[in-house]
């Protein structure tokens, strides 16, 4: 599998952002997502074990 770019990855991750919060869905992974979203676009490039999440998140969407 090819990897995702930076650009990629924070476009993903705030598009899921909007999806949690049209849901009204609350919780530790929202507030993961939302401090992912804003290092990156501060140029910090998430850990292994972050990226691995966010992905995992990313991928399995929104579900109450």
């Amino acid at each position: 599998m090819p990897r995702k770019s930076q650009a990629l990855r924070i476009e993903q991750t705030q598009a899921l952002i909007a999806a949690y919060q049209e849901a009204g869905i609350n919780g530790t992974p929202l507030r993961f997502m939302v401090d992912m979203e804003r290092a990156m676009a501060r140029g910090k490039y998430p850990s292994k074990r972050q990226r691995d999440w966010l992905d995992k998140l990313i991928d399995e969407g929104v579900h109450p």
